[in-house]
């Protein structure tokens, strides 16, 4: 009795942080538009960390130098990191001024990072704002005039739209761009109309050179966005969100490759989480920060959440199976039994399912294609209970992988 009481709560407790977010992503219905505090047209370096990226890096190098802003107000720049192709050359004779950077022990994306930025302070004509991309993106002609915008509305760090190249590969980019487009509409847009802060997406954002003088980089997990998110979160210094900045990147084709890939996602959350979750509580609780303790919440929902829900339901189908002896019983009860059944029911089906909908259809991403790869995105979502488990139990390697593109298609 005592112990199915305690899983009550706990289930009360998941439903009202399902609560929350639901109603947060009831902001994420329209487009907020922004004031404008100037119209200045600021200067940029484009920067990109590229390893072994010969098929990918000299198309994206073309898609920025096509970019629908002013010439002389924005440079491209690769760092090619630890490479035995040819990325540095193919970079180079596609009008990028590259740097070949060569340093085995200190290998990823955060380092180089922390090379280029190192590099451009050495420069005389030092740019106002750093923008960030993979090797494997393509970007959208207003990209940079989007983001400048969403600049001059008061920010030093932005994020724009991630979106995919390649959606109708297979089952599996299918899913990938769906849960991205999501994530864009009801997270980050939510967010951005609530003036909570987003979060930096690994590619396609912003940050001034004046933050990073000041605060340094000094992101070199596995998840250096996130870790760099979290580091402006504590100094009161929030992500802006662009959501008509839009950025295309290539998404896995091959489980395994995705696995890998979103194992190091969850390695790098798991490890930034040990040395962020304690900071962000004591800032949101004694400062009553809003955007602290949202922020709090996001590592619940990425690392916690999931495996809370099914230690949950694990035992409360235990309890059930104990009394009354029956496996199957018992696990469809530890699915929907308890005092939040017919809520959870409706809140969280019904409700979500119309704000997705609400979001995909203004974004223009609803078609045929969800039904059709319906199956495939449920394997996907379940996919990362597994990969999240072992993304935690393995927070402490830091050994990188390399996503390999092949650059065939694009949009």
């Amino acid at each position: 009795m005592f112990l199915e009481a305690l899983l009550n709560i706990f289930q009360i407790f998941l439903f009202l942080i399902g609560c929350y977010y639901l109603v947060v992503a009831l902001f994420s219905l329209t487009v907020a538009k922004g004031v404008l505090k100037s119209r200045a047209e600021h200067r940029f370096a484009l920067l990109v960390a590229a390893h072994n990226e010969e098929s990918v890096i000299g198309e994206l190098v073309e898609s920025l130098k096509g970019l629908d802003y002013p010439a002389d107000k924005f440079d491209i720049f690769v760092v090619a990191d630890n490479c035995t192709d040819k990325t540095a050359q193919v970079a180079a004779n596609a009008g990028a001024t590259v740097w070949e950077r060569f340093n085995t022990e200190k290998r990823g994306k955060g380092y180089a990072m922390e090379f280029a930025f190192e590099k451009l302070f050495a420069m005389e004509n030092t740019q106002e704002y750093f923008c960030v991309f993979d090797a494997d993106n393509l970007v959208e002609k207003d990209f940079l005039a989007q983001m400048n915008s969403k600049i001059n509305e008061g920010y030093s760090a932005v994020q724009g739209y991630l979106d995919s190249k390649n959606p109708t590969d297979n089952w599996l980019t299918f899913s990938y761009s769906l849960w991205y487009w999501i994530n864009n509409r009801v997270a980050q847009l939510s967010r951005g109309n609530l003036g909570l802060g987003c979060r930096l997406g690994g590619t396609g954002f912003a940050v001034s050179s004046e933050l990073i003088r000041e605060y340094g980089w000094g992101a070199t997990c596995l998840a250096e966005d996130t870790e760099f998110t979290l580091k402006l979160a504590l100094s009161d210094i929030k992500v802006g969100w662009a959501h008509n900045a839009v950025v295309f990147d290539e998404k896995p084709r091959q489980l395994g490759t995705s696995i890998h890939q979103r194992q190091r996602w969850m390695q790098g959350l798991s490890e930034v989480a040990t040395r962020f979750v304690k900071p962000l509580f004591e800032k949101g609780i004694k400062e009553r920060s809003a955007s602290a303790l949202h922020m709090l919440m996001n590592f619940w929902s990425d690392t916690l959440y999931p495996l809370s829900a099914i230690f949950f339901w694990a035992v409360y189908a235990l309890t059930i199976f104990a009394d009354k002896k029956s496996l199957i019983y018992a696990l469809l009860c530890g699915m929907w039994s308890g005092p939040t059944a017919l809520l959870l029911l409706s809140v969280f089906v019904w409700g979500n399912l119309f704000v997705l909908i609400a979001g995909l259809y203004n974004d223009r991403k609803l078609d045929r294609n969800i039904m059709k790869n319906s199956l495939g995105f449920a394997i996907y979502i379940i996919s990362w209970i597994p990969i999240g488990i072992m993304g935690f139990l393995k927070r402490d390697q830091k050994e990188w992988f390399h996503t390999p593109h092949s650059g065939k298609d694009g949009k």
